[in-house]
């Protein structure tokens, strides 16, 4: 990837049997966490409670990207929602981990889990 693309972010998002399926292609990062945070802030102001990001197409992350994410959390957990992450890979998959981000388990319950693909993350959401 050449370093123009490193730098973007891109998100669009959908929504199917009352959960929405938020897509993002490019990095994680300083640069476009605040977009990030103010896209997921939009998407959890609609009233949406079932949230699934998948990261297929993120190809760079970095503490300001995780921080969008668990941010994104935070915002769910308020309204008694819940963020399934879905088919991260590779390097973005190995900082998630790396970073901790399964212990929010302990945090956050079922809330929020790192799921391979986006049909494991619909049947991880409780009922």
């Amino acid at each position: 990837m050449d370093q123009e693309t490193r730098h973007t972010l891109t998100m669009t998002s959908r929504e199917n049997a009352g959960v929405t399926f938020v897509k993002m292609l490019g990095s994680l990062s300083a640069t476009t966490a605040e977009q990030g945070i103010q896209e997921m802030k939009r998407i959890v102001d609609t009233g949406t409670k079932k949230v699934i990001v998948n990261l297929a197409d993120v190809d760079y992350i970095s503490s300001g990207g995780i921080r969008v994410l668990i941010l994104a959390c935070k915002q769910l957990n308020n309204v008694r929602g819940e963020m399934k992450i879905a088919a991260a890979k590779g390097m973005v998959k190995e900082a998630l981990e790396a970073s901790g981000f399964n212990l929010l388990n302990r945090v956050y319950g079922e809330q929020i889990q790192l799921c391979n693909t986006e049909e494991e993350a619909v049947a991880a959401f409780s009922s």
